[in-house]
């Protein structure tokens, strides 16, 4: 076995991409499973960071006039951003921006190598490479998190971004967004009737609701609006002594949400079932955590928000907004709202006292 940091320390200082694939398959070939996901999740990361470092040395450039002194630059970042990757600070004090430029090339074609390597294995396989990234990514969200929160940033600083960096995990799930998926769309529901990954809550949202949250052993969760089902698929891999419901208005979304679920062998505790949540005969079941995106029209939204307020009178929920949905929770059935992301994430719960 080989120990992935110090390849991808060597692969970081070539100077060719060349003899970059054979260099990945014998990585492939002789890592653990554990090593695998931790080497495909870090070099997301650290192209993520690294494209903020020439965001932010740009931005220095820009305000001051002033070359910067590269080696200089980056050790702001060594305790920060660049924490989690402790083994390659020699790296970057030894590199320069040219440097950096390069690493993100090779840093794609690790990504694309190594996503096509991940898809051509077993379910069982690609079950444990997820559970085992996940878990890195929520760490690494956290992170995100306490540094954009942090009082001492100042707000010409550039900030890190994570919150499209692991969308590449869709091709692992086989989350096949469909154009033009739904020849007739019923407006008064939907109002993202488009097919792709902007319908979805990204990777980061979900992640850093579902630590935050720390629901009990045995919660339900219901996602109320799940498209093509990732809130479901990391919830049941993260969480398998949850039960998961997500409900959809686009059919053609519940069964390649339900198609992922029982490849990943989810499909006893994670369920997606096609549902127009405006319909007044539908009943939300009772459970301890909802979701709402902002996908909704007025209408829609009225419908959902009476219907959750009447279960929060006789059980303590928490409402997780996505977006604008958080416009319509602000009444007196819920509490202020724990704040994430700016606002963007935001988490409600109920006020009233629960009828005995």
């Amino acid at each position: 076995m080989i120990e992935y940091k110090s390849e991808l320390k060597k692969i970081l200082l070539v100077d060719e991409l060349d003899h970059l694939e054979g260099q990945l398959k014998t990585i492939a070939q002789f890592i653990s499973e554990k090593d695998l996901a931790n080497f495909f999740i870090d070099s997301i990361y650290l192209k993520a960071v690294i494209q903020h470092i020439i965001d932010d040395h740009w931005l220095q450039h820009k305000n001051t006039g002033i070359e910067v002194q590269f080696d200089r630059f980056v050790k702001k970042f060594l305790n920060a951003e660049l924490k989690p990757l402790l083994f390659l600070h020699s790296y970057f004090l030894s590199s320069n921006i040219e440097g950096m430029h390069t690493a993100i090339k090779v840093l794609t074609e690790i990504e694309k190598f190594l996503s096509i390597f991940i898809r051509s294995k077993s379910a069982a396989f690609q079950k444990m490479f997820l559970q085992i990234s996940l878990l890195r990514m929520s760490d690494l969200y956290e992170l995100e998190h306490q540094l954009n929160s942090a009082e001492k940033k100042n707000e010409g600083d550039a900030r890190l971004s994570l919150y499209r960096s692991f969308d590449v995990l869709d091709e692992i799930f086989e989350l096949e967004y469909l154009l033009n998926e739904v020849p007739e769309i019923n407006q008064k529901e939907r109002l993202y009737e488009g097919a792709g990954a902007g319908v979805q809550s990204s990777y980061a949202t979900t992640v850093l609701a579902l630590r935050y949250l720390n629901l009990a052993k045995g919660s339900r969760f219901v996602d109320l609006g799940s498209g093509y089902g990732r809130i479901g698929l990391v919830v049941g891999l993260m969480r398998p002594d949850l039960q998961f419901t997500g409900y959809e208005f686009v059919k053609e979304r519940v069964e390649i949400a339900n198609k992922a679920s029982a490849h990943f062998s989810l499909d006893k505790h994670v369920h997606f079932v096609a549902q127009d949540l405006s319909d007044p005969n539908f009943k939300i079941p009772d459970a301890e955590a909802y979701y709402i995106f902002d996908s909704f029209t007025e209408g829609s939204y009225a419908v959902i928000m009476a219907k959750l307020q009447e279960i929060s009178l006789h059980r303590r929920v928490t409402v997780v907004t996505k977006g604008n949905a958080k416009l319509w929770m602000k009444n007196k059935f819920w509490s202020e709202p724990q704040e994430f992301s700016d606002g963007n994430l935001c988490f409600f719960r109920s006020r009233a006292r629960p009828v005995v």
